[in-house]
């Protein structure tokens, strides 16, 4: 076998291994994390020493890996540095951030990693539909109706980037004259939306949902384009309410804790969602103040928590691990120096993605939902979640800081190539 197969054959790898990745993030833990593994190997294996320098330097890499190394650093002065919960091996993967960055995969490449996301999400729609109509056997019997696999936040999540993408490319492909494909691609959309709205809605759901919608309506850009966009995307959320149970019983819910909170009634007549963040975010404010410069340590979330248990008990019934907010997770361990630096990330990513085109659209989408998502819960931290933030993150600003290396080439061989006036 000569050098150059060998190094083909191990690109095909890396490609295969990211496009299993993408396919198993909405589906199964185990099996994603076999995929990722073997991916994470061949692109150490494939990835050049100047392409990891040039990514390195760039602050969408340089930041994330900055704020893991403070991380471990803050298990020095963390009472329980090994503590289960928020510690290291729960932000190890900002530096696949980097990792897939520096892979600096073709938009050809990346669709075919998107379409293995997408393959997996409609492998679950499938069985949420009939998960939610019919009572269907082990293992894909879980306690809500509608999700077969993992958890809603991480359904609904996976289910509003599908949506988000398959409009997108269908408002494209209408322009572009594509009438089939484009009616395929933004029905498509409206089923995964249908879902969403018909199993359960969650307060930080709807405006993530809201979010990417309004998104979506800027970047197809027009006014009558909008209204049209729009107009479907009311109507199918308004019949999936009006048509499934346990979304008016959530909304019956959420305006509960919209009245007890408003009118000062506090967690009285709250459901135990708003109650516990209430009580996760008054504490969290504490422990902040006690240690504002670099936190109380990396793992010292759970013993704070459990610290005040006897005089101020969690509505859980126990102490966790989880303030429920990424700012808060963060600053709780490593002091406000770590939360600035989480904050510096999202605008360093979100930057990066202004600019027009698909791979730009669809980086600000994913950029938009963690930080909404993280207001409610501590997403770079969960497992699906933060994994699906710091891939496509890595996968989109790859083929962004490609293709705007080229372009700026371009203009720079063009410049060269003027003649002198």
């Amino acid at each position: 076998m000569t050098p150059g197969s060998l190094s083909e054959r191990l690109l095909v790898g890396r490609q295969m291994a990211a496009v299993a990745t993408a396919a198993m993030l909405p589906v199964g833990t185990s099996e994603q994390a076999i995929a990722l593994s073997i991916f994470v190997v061949l692109a150490i294996l494939t990835v050049k020493r100047e392409e990891w320098l040039a990514t390195l330097v760039t602050p969408a890499a340089a930041i994330p890996v900055a704020l893991y190394v403070l991380i471990v650093i803050g298990m020095l002065w963390s009472p329980t540095p090994f503590a289960p919960g928020g510690g290291v091996g729960h932000y190890a993967k900002l530096l696949l951030i980097p990792v897939a960055m520096a892979c600096a995969f073709t938009p050809r490449q990346g669709l075919q990693i998107g379409y293995g996301f997408l393959a997996g999400c409609l492998v679950v729609l499938a069985l949420s539909f009939l998960s939610f109509f019919i009572l269907l056997p082990p293992p894909f019997r879980q306690a809500m109706d509608g999700v077969p696999v993992k958890d809603n936040a991480v359904q609904s999540g996976c289910f509003a980037l599908c949506a988000f993408a398959l409009a997108l490319g269908g408002v494209s492909a209408w322009v572009e004259g594509n009438r089939r494909r484009a009616a395929a691609m933004l029905i498509l959309a409206l089923v995964f939306l249908a879902d969403i709205f018909m199993i359960f809605i969650s307060k930080t759901g709807i405006l993530m949902t809201a979010a990417l919608v309004a998104l979506f309506v800027v970047q197809a850009g027009g006014w009558r384009r909008s209204l049209l966009i729009a107009m479907p995307i009311v109507l199918i959320a308004a019949i999936a309410l009006w048509t499934s149970a346990p979304a008016q019983r959530r909304l019956k819910e959420i305006a509960t804790d919209i009245h007890a909170v408003d009118s000062g009634k506090g967690t009285s007549e709250a459901t135990l969602s708003t109650a516990s963040r209430l009580d996760f975010w008054s504490k969290a404010v504490e422990f902040i103040e006690q240690a504002p410069l670099f936190g109380h340590g990396t793992g010292s979330t759970k013993s704070l928590y459990q610290s005040l248990e006897a005089t101020r008990p969690s509505p859980y019934g126990e102490a966790v691990p989880d303030p429920h907010n990424q700012f808060f997770a963060i600053a709780i361990q490593v002091g406000l120096v770590g939360g600035a630096i989480l904050l510096a990330m999202w605008a360093a990513h979100y930057s990066m993605f202004v600019g027009s085109g698909f791979a730009c659209a669809l980086g600000q989408a994913v950029v938009i939902q963690n930080l909404i998502g993280s207001l409610f819960n501590s997403h770079l931290s969960t497992v699906t979640q933060g994994m699906l933030y710091c891939l496509a993150v890595g996968l989109l600003g790859g083929i962004v800081q490609r293709a705007r290396g080229r372009s700026g080439m371009a203009e720079n061989l063009a410049s060269r190539l003027e003649p002198a006036k």
